[in-house]
């Protein structure tokens, strides 16, 4: 399991636009806890102490949340971001159970050093930086770390060389996630832009 980090909420009964603008004023970010086996669960947090996470961990980084005394473990469902300012405006949390399944994206952290190909001259590209999984709560990395140090002019890595158990990855095994072009074929179509394709990022319970 991912490294885990402890928030603890305070409960809030009001909604809407005027309840946020008094969080927000306060210094918390409202938010919701889902997947408890009820009706979902209004809280909110110290804007801060959601920073500090957000900072030091990737969005399906386990989260210890408190909530009147008890923990409940949880991933983040979604951000509500500004798209100006960037401010964070809310949060929703998905609650892990130990025998459901979640379905969510990991980012791919590069490791190893310079592959061979870059060695030479060539251009890494990178064509998704993350790739969908369904694992038990147990089992959801923060991170996939990847050795591409192998890697020539040329080849590509593929969503199979991952080094985690297949029959978590939803991602097609023949994705390809990597690969060396040469100088002036990375040129041409930009070395390090992403293929996502604006993919739905959100963690979802399995039922």
């Amino acid at each position: 399991m991912s490294a885990t980090t402890t928030l603890t909420s305070q409960p809030r009964t009001a909604c809407g636009k005027t309840a946020t603008r008094v969080l927000h004023k306060e210094g918390r970010i409202p938010a919701v806890l889902y997947g408890g086996g009820s009706a979902a669960t209004l809280l909110s947090f110290t804007a801060k102490d959601v920073a500090d996470h957000l900072r030091h961990h990737s969005r399906n980084a386990v989260i210890d949340v408190v909530v009147d005394g008890a923990t409940h473990k949880a991933v983040i469902k979604d951000l509500d971001i500004h798209p100006v300012s960037r401010r964070l405006r809310h949060v929703d949390l998905l609650e892990l159970h130990e025998d459901r399944r979640v379905v969510l994206y990991v980012p791919l952290h590069i490791a190893g050093g310079d592959p061979i190909g870059v060695r030479q001259g060539g251009i890494l590209q990178v064509v998704r930086d993350r790739v969908k999984l369904s694992c038990l709560p147990s089992q959801i990395p923060e991170a996939i770390v990847v050795d591409l140090s192998a890697l020539d002019t040329d080849q590509t890595f593929t969503a199979a060389e991952l080094p985690i158990d297949s029959s978590n990855l939803l991602t097609p095994v023949d994705t390809v996630l990597f690969k060396i072009v040469s100088p002036r074929v990375g040129a041409a179509a930009g070395a390090t832009t992403t293929e996502e394709g604006g993919e739905e990022e959100a963690a979802e319970a399995v039922e």
